[in-house]
């Protein structure tokens, strides 16, 4: 059975461009850094508020019970005909044109990034990526580096 291919090896790999390579690697940096993120916080946040709303539930009940002629009536009387008005007078389009709009606004902000004068914030993101680029190439080198001591240690 042939042994597989070490990962320098791959020339699927290396017909990447760097930028290609710096994307794929920011992907599951970031991807990383989110489920690193929801299991270091999140399980605790969980277990804990968990166990704080099942303490506390039953104040929750009761003082929502003691509190209903107050807020039943403002529901009632202000939320649902705010909610009709909001509605029949062309609220969701209201909020489809803000979504729009800032829809456009990233679009243009990232239009500008990367083909027109550098946006608001762009230096910022550009040395970020000059960042990122720089530790890819040490970290490249340094395996390649380590790869080549131990073939040279096997032969």
């Amino acid at each position: 059975m042939a042994e597989p291919k070490p990962w320098v090896d791959m020339p699927g790999l290396r017909r990447l461009s760097w930028r290609k390579m710096g994307a794929i690697g920011g992907a599951l940096a970031v991807a990383g850094a989110v489920l690193g993120g929801l299991l270091l916080l999140g399980l605790p946040v969980l277990l804990i508020g968990g166990l704080l709303l099942l303490v506390t539930s039953p104040c929750t009940c009761a003082v929502g019970c003691c509190t209903a002629p107050l807020w039943i009536p403002l529901l009632l009387f202000v939320g649902i005909p705010a909610l009709i008005f909001f509605v029949t007078t062309g609220g969701i389009m209201l909020l489809l044109t803000v979504l729009g709009g800032l829809t456009g606004a990233a679009g243009w902000w990232i239009y500008r990034y990367k083909r027109g004068p550098m946006p608001p914030g762009g230096d910022a993101m550009q040395r970020v990526l000059d960042r990122l680029r720089g530790r890819s190439r040490e970290v490249t080198a340094k395996v390649s580096k380590v790869g080549e001591q131990a073939a040279s240690a096997a032969a």
